[in-house]
């Protein structure tokens, strides 16, 4: 039982129309968006502690860049020791100090495994103190 040209041509085409169609549903079905939340209701209000720490990396990094700008202006004062993270996973060596034309990034209480950063802070201004006698 073979069929006629014109019912094979038919089902060709719906099977055409049929592909068409499907491929038009799934790209689409990514385009509409739903959100259970609502702008201004409490659970949009409720952000993740993770965007308050990025506000404090915000404000670590300016405070460094102001550290770094007084420095450079205070260059002929003697030297002078910044916070500049190296993104290495070792905190000994997230301090750099300068005099205005030459840098020097200690490796500051290397006999600690884990450093904090008052620690840190102290121990540059220690350094710090040192390198101007």
């Amino acid at each position: 039982m073979s069929k006629s040209t014109g019912e094979q041509m038919l089902t060709q085409l719906q099977i055409r129309v049929l592909l068409g169609l499907s491929a038009v549903v799934f790209s689409l079905t990514g385009c509409s968006s739903t959100s259970d939340i609502e702008y201004g209701s409490d659970a949009a209000n409720d952000l993740p502690d993770s965007y308050e720490q990025s506000e404090e990396q915000a404000q670590d990094e300016a405070d460094a860049y102001l550290d770094q700008q007084r420095s450079e202006d205070f260059a002929s004062a003697g030297w002078g020791c910044t916070w500049d993270p190296t993104m290495n996973d070792n905190w000994h060596d997230d301090y750099v100090c300068s005099n205005g034309t030459s840098y020097d990034r200690p490796n500051l209480l290397p006999g600690d495994s884990f450093v904090e950063r008052w620690e840190i802070d102290a121990a540059a201004a220690d350094y710090e103190t040192s390198l101007n006698r």
